[in-house]
């Protein structure tokens, strides 16, 4: 039975097996018998769930993107953002980082897994970038002054090593009209690995409307036709 959102309880732990399934997959020497097996049974899941894919369009902090607009209720950064690509409990794709919100600053401390290996030893840049992106973006959610990313600023100063724990925090630097100032940095003990800046702009309308009003709009392909 297709239903309007699913048991949270019973996703996260189905989310949870995956990104075991993920990681183990990611270190693999099995045989080839063995990952024939998993592939037919895999097979056998996806041609199981897919009847029940929605069609979007999709959303961090619920399953779909609804036409009404919410007050943060929450002050804990995956209960607001469930299906974020970092830190969301339903999100396979995410580590999933623990963000913690103080009032002033976020901060976390998280080990990569070899499925985030970039470089020899050391995280992916490009996942750096992604962790950023939500650190500081979520930090502006968390202080209700979030916007869309304008610029993403990173500096990698060492390597972010795979296995280890990385410490994190983001604050807020300044605002300057719409426009909100958020920093952040990501530490291996005293080794600074990365630091970054990005600016997050405010539109006029609430980030639902614009974003609707957006997806409203005609196909400007059609529109020179």
């Amino acid at each position: 039975m297709r239903t309007e959102e699913p048991d949270f309880e019973a996703l996260q732990g189905a989310v949870d097996r995956l990104r075991q399934l993920i990681a183990h997959l990611r270190k693999s020497q099995a045989p080839r018998e063995l990952l024939l097996d998993l592939q037919h049974d895999l097979t056998r899941w996806n041609e199981r769930l897919a009847p029940f894919d929605h069609d979007g369009p999709y959303a961090q902090r619920a399953l779909v993107m609804r036409n009404t607009t919410h007050e943060r209720d929450t002050d804990v950064p995956a209960e607001y953002f469930p299906y974020s690509p970092v830190i969301g409990p339903l999100n396979p794709i995410a580590a999933p980082i623990e963000f913690e919100f103080d009032g002033k600053e976020l901060r976390a401390e998280h080990v990569f897994d070899a499925p985030y290996n970039g470089p020899p030893t050391a995280v992916h840049g490009g996942v750096i970038a992604l962790v950023f992106d939500e650190l500081l973006g979520c930090m502006g959610a968390m202080r209700d002054i979030g916007g869309f990313t304008g610029t993403l600023t990173i500096r990698y100063r060492s390597l972010t090593p795979i296995g280890k724990p990385i410490r994190m925090r983001s604050w807020i630097d300044r605002q300057e009209g719409r426009k909100t100032f958020i920093a952040g940095t990501m530490h291996h003990g005293d080794i600074l690995c990365a630091e970054a800046e990005g600016i997050f702009i405010r539109p006029e309308i609430s980030m639902l409307e614009h974003v609707l009003q957006r997806s409203q709009t005609e196909d400007p392909e059609a529109e020179r036709d």
